[in-house]
């Protein structure tokens, strides 16, 4: 049944390649939108540009380890304290995703994503600085999930990094209530909700049968500060805030749009 709802969404999605995410309300008046280029040609090593931003470097093979298990890490690759303190079992490299994301002033974040994964398959060790206890415990008690995605974000080589975490499942089946989190602890974070409403060329608007189109990510106080299209090639929608919390939003949005199931 969820792989049925998961395919009906995509062939909306495909059907809606003339329609655009709809934005309401004044929050959103003004906001810069930017075309998503070279989603498509990510596997012949093509850059993804969108805005100020482009992909330095990508690789769908990043993760470490033995043929069934990797490691989600705390602390940046290149710090002498880095760590595996999440492993995954049952794995595939077509799960994987790295990017490297730079804007034009030299700022850059990197991405590690791992999607299409079993909660159950997820070991969460134990780690002061790592928010993914968190984002469970925002997701809902007892939380369970068998298709989501998880990526950690850091900008600027920063020793520590953004968890984003979606259950893509219930982000489909249940995208009024959904609510999935970015997070780095418990005072830092955002919030990610699903966009159902579209509007075409014209600026006409509805609202999808089911399934979501997109995202709008948000602060802890429920500013809007960034949303994402899903459709076709994808747009990627920024308010203007400082570098670093832009690249963040960036790099988030980007995760988003290209968590390895949509590749």
């Amino acid at each position: 049944m969820t792989m049925l709802i998961l395919l009906a969404a995509r062939m909306v999605s495909i059907n809606a390649q003339s329609m655009f995410i709809a934005l309401e309300g004044e929050e959103w008046k003004g906001v810069k939108d930017y075309p998503v280029k070279g989603k498509q040609g990510l596997l012949t090593k093509e850059k993804l540009t969108f805005g100020e931003y482009k992909t330095l470097d990508v690789d769908r093979s990043w993760t470490k380890g033995g043929g069934t298990t990797t490691g989600i890490t705390v602390g940046n690759p290149t710090d002498d304290f880095y760590k595996k303190v999440i492993t995954v079992d049952k794995y595939h490299k077509k799960q994987t995703l790295f990017f490297s994301l730079g804007d034009n002033e030299g700022n850059q974040s990197e991405t590690y994503s791992v999607s299409q994964l079993d909660t159950k398959d997820f070991n969460i060790g134990k780690s002061d600085v790592s928010a993914f206890n968190l984002l469970l415990d925002l997701a809902g008690p007892g939380v369970q999930s068998a298709n989501f995605s998880f990526s950690r974000i850091y900008v600027g080589g920063a020793a520590e990094g953004w968890d984003l975490f979606i259950d893509n499942e219930a982000a489909v089946a249940h995208p009024k209530k959904y609510l999935g989190y970015l997070a780095k602890n418990e005072n830092e974070f955002y919030t990610i909700t699903p966009v159902t409403k579209v509007q075409n060329k014209k600026g006409k608007a509805g609202i999808m049968p089911f399934g979501s189109v997109g995202f709008e990510i948000r602060n802890k106080e429920g500013k809007a500060l960034a949303a994402v299209s899903l459709i076709d090639s994808g747009i990627i929608y920024l308010k203007e805030t400082d570098a670093k919390e832009r690249m963040l939003l960036a790099s988030a949005c980007a995760a988003l749009l290209l968590r390895p199931e949509d590749l």
